[in-house]
C-alpha cells in the first residue's frame, strides 16, 4: 500500500499544477520592469515624459516631491531633496 501512495501523490501533484495551455499564455513571471519598458526607445520616451510632467504639471510635481522626499527624516537632507527638484527640473513658466 505504501509504495502506491508515493505514485498517487505524484499523480495528484502533477494534475493539480497542470492547467490548460491558454492559462500559461496570460501568465508572466519576471523581476524588474515589465517587458514593454525594456526597450531603450520606450525608456527614453518615458523619461522625457516624466521630465515634462515635472515641469508642467503642479499636481504631478507635488506628488513626486512628496513621494521621493517624505521618507527622509533628517531636516537638512529633506530640504536638499525638495530643492533638487528646482535645480534639476525647473518649472516651465508659460
Amino acid at each position: 500500500m505504501h509504495r502506491y501512495c508515493g505514485a498517487l501523490l505524484a499523480a495528484v501533484l502533477i494534475l493539480s499544477f497542470s492547467g490548460p495551455a491558454d492559462a500559461q499564455r496570460y501568465m508572466s513571471f519576471g523581476y524588474g520592469a515589465p517587458r514593454y519598458r525594456e526597450s531603450p526607445e520606450v525608456n527614453l520616451y518615458l523619461s522625457a515624459r516624466y521630465d515634462w510632467l515635472l515641469r508642467t504639471s503642479p499636481g504631478f510635481r507635488t506628488y513626486r516631491m512628496w513621494k521621493e522626499c517624505h521618507t527622509i527624516n533628517i531636516p537638512p537632507l529633506h530640504g536638499d531633496c525638495i530643492i533638487s527638484f528646482d535645480q534639476y527640473e525647473p518649472v516651465l513658466r508659460r
